[in-house]
């Protein structure tokens, strides 16, 4: 009978899996934060085109567009019915009948461009003012979470965080857009001199 016996892993052949794996590790951190961007990106595109058709569908059936695609026809009272069949019977008056019927259409004409302006009145109120509401609610959004923010690293002393951490600890959603979305408020606080960087990724609460 023969014995197979196995070879240990020797100490150099460990060392230079772990350089390698360190080597590769920057690369996959900054391909991951490119994604992360991008993907808050679209998110934010995705949620302003969401308002914008909101806005637009309660538009169409706002009663000032009801009001712009009724025109109402010019009448002809009976009394004056037989009176204009007289004047065509002249031959003198042949042309009143169309006079007259300009004279109506006319001011028909003239109203159907003011109800167009109307209708585009409150769609500009509408974009207005959704616009408003967004810029409001994002900044209240802002403000919360970069004060909870501030809480986590002074709460974490000298001891540095990174971004997911601080996400994990607010109880927020571990994905992507959640977590760089609390990287971004990390960013503009190390701006404002609020926090600093402790090395790569790592944020700690400004000493000042």
């Amino acid at each position: 009978m023969t014995s197979t016996t196995s070879t240990p892993a020797t100490p150099g052949s460990i060392e230079a899996t772990a350089a390698l794996l360190r080597s590769e590790l920057p690369q996959l951190e900054a391909q991951q934060q490119t994604l992360e961007k991008e993907l808050s990106a679209v998110t934010g595109r995705l949620d302003s085109v969401r308002t914008a058709l909101t806005a637009l569908q309660t538009l169409s059936v706002t009663p000032a567009a009801q009001a712009a695609a009724f025109v109402p026809e010019p009448t002809v009272s009976p009394e004056a019915a037989p009176a204009a069949a007289e004047d065509t019977a002249a031959p003198v008056r042949t042309r009143e009948p169309r006079k007259a019927k300009a004279a109506e259409t006319t001011p028909e004409s003239k109203r159907r461009p003011a109800a167009k302006a109307a209708t585009a009145k409150p769609a500009k109120a509408v974009k207005a003012t959704a616009k408003k509401a967004d810029a409001a609610a994002e900044d209240d959004k802002n403000s919360g979470l970069t004060e909870q923010i501030l809480d986590v690293l002074a709460k974490a002393g000298s001891n540095p965080v990174r971004a997911r951490e601080v996400a994990q600890v607010l109880g927020r959603d571990e994905t992507p857009g959640s977590i760089n979305a609390v990287r971004s408020t990390l960013d503009r606080l190390v701006g404002s001199s609020r926090a600093h960087r402790a090395g790569r990724g790592l944020y700690q609460a400004s000493s000042s």
